[in-house]
């Protein structure tokens, strides 16, 4: 198992990669972001399928998946807190309900011994394994295509993910838990980011002048 300084660091890299595909892509239209992400999700299917040994290729599958994924989500809903606080409120109530479910049904092969999995963004590195599912990959992306809908910059997108991360590592450093659900923690980083800005805001905001008499 890599040390969590480690996996901090490998995932706010992840992050800020993540945070920039919104304005990288930002003049490709709905059909090739739905063209890729059915491409990527065929070629992950065939690779199930066929139990191909395409590690490290199949990485780009799934940053192709999750990123043109990511940018339809955001797109697609109203860019406006309360709708898009929903969304993540019932995806980390599913989210917990399935690591709970994963947790209970026995003892997991061992991080080192664990095969390759299809699905998932993986690094095999000389000191273990780094893995990121692809969901949250997906979840990075529509985060950051969300702030920039409403007309926010870079770090203001890329602030979710890494309190995200930080949150999550905290607390597996804390609890000592090899399995956290992670979408309640991309839900906390939102509604932190959300909460410092209108903070933010209303500081900013003068005073009424008073009218001149």
């Amino acid at each position: 198992m890599l040390p969590i300084p480690l996996v901090l660091g490998l995932s706010l890299a992840l992050a800020l990669v993540c945070t920039a595909i919104p304005w990288l892509a930002r003049p490709l239209g709905g059909w090739p972001l739905t063209l890729g992400l059915g491409a990527g999700i065929m070629l992950n299917l065939i690779g199930v399928a066929l139990a191909l040994p395409l590690y490290p290729w199949i990485d780009l599958v799934v940053l192709v998946v999750a990123w043109s994924g990511g940018l339809l989500l955001g797109r697609g809903i109203a860019p406006r807190f309360r709708p898009f606080l929903l969304l993540f409120l019932c995806l980390s109530v599913v989210d917990v309900l399935l690591t709970a479910g994963v947790s209970l049904s026995g003892p997991h092969t061992a991080a080192g011994s664990a095969p390759l999995r299809f699905g998932d963004f993986l690094l095999v590195l000389p000191w273990g394994r780094f893995e990121t599912n692809l969901v949250d990959v997906l979840l990075l992306t529509a985060l950051a295509e969300h702030w920039r809908q409403r007309g926010s910059g870079y770090l203001i997108a890329l602030l979710p993910g890494v309190l995200a991360f930080l949150l999550a590592d905290g607390f597996v450093l804390v609890t000592r838990l090899g399995i956290v659900p992670g979408i309640p923690f991309f839900t906390a980083g939102y509604i932190c980011t959300e909460g410092l800005l209108r903070a933010v805001s209303r500081h900013r905001t003068p005073a009424a002048t008073k009218p001149a008499r």
